[in-house]
């Protein structure tokens, strides 16, 4: 009996530490319950794929991008969305200098032209032609090589280069905030379960081998 009673309370003891290590073991970075992506830094490339070679530009500073999954050190993410000059982009970037929150800036993407000036090749002088024609395209972001700045932007339904780096957009203000905790997962809510039901069924073998006992004991009495 003495046995059954001490096995009891080792079983209810391993029980009782198991829940006090069990909050550090679900604790995550707030990914989970986090919609965007805001960059922190200036030098988050938005890729094709998972692969900085595929960069083609880097996410505007304070700027978010939609958060759609995580890949290892990857977010993979949708830029800007089907209206007026632009169109949705899907891909990747890093984790590193991104930020992950539940509540974006007024101005999720950055929506801004720029001048773009086409120059006409010089034809036959004596037929009117047209000397330069400017054109407003949608800035997407900035792609560093080297010394030199280029723009992605897109035009009339292509995607391509200019040159310089038009960074001289306003920024959104970044609040002071506490990344989002991260929602217990379910297999964290089915082993909260099992915890409680083997906590009530440790107290009830304690209870009954209490009794039995105490009832042993008076009839050996009698």
């Amino acid at each position: 009996m003495k046995t059954a009673k001490f096995a009891a309370f080792c079983l209810l003891a391993v029980i009782c530490f198991a829940i006090a290590s069990r909050p550090a073991a679900i604790v995550g970075t707030g990914e989970s319950s986090a919609r965007y992506v805001r960059a922190d830094s200036r030098s988050v490339y938005f890729c094709v794929d998972m692969d900085d070679d595929t960069a083609l530009f880097a996410i505007p500073y304070t700027y978010c991008a939609e958060l759609l999954a995580t890949v290892g050190d990857w977010y993979y993410v949708k830029y800007a969305e089907d209206d007026g000059k632009y169109q949705a982009l899907y891909g990747y970037c890093r984790k590193e200098g991104m930020t992950p929150v539940s509540e974006p800036p007024e101005n999720v993407y950055l929506n801004m032209t720029v001048t773009v000036t086409f120059k006409q090749e010089s034809i036959n002088p004596s037929l009117p032609a047209l000397s330069e024609l400017s054109v407003a395209v949608a800035f997407y972001g900035t792609y560093y090589s080297g010394a030199s700045a280029y723009s992605y932007v897109l035009y009339d339904g292509n995607f391509g280069y200019v040159y310089g780096a038009n960074d001289d957009y306003p920024l959104n203000e970044i609040p002071d905030e506490k990344p989002p905790a991260e929602e217990p997962s379910k297999g964290a809510n089915i082993k909260l379960i099992l915890i409680i039901v083997l906590i009530a069924a440790a107290v009830i073998a304690l209870v009954i081998l209490y009794f039995t006992g105490r009832t042993a004991k008076f009839k050996r009495l009698g």
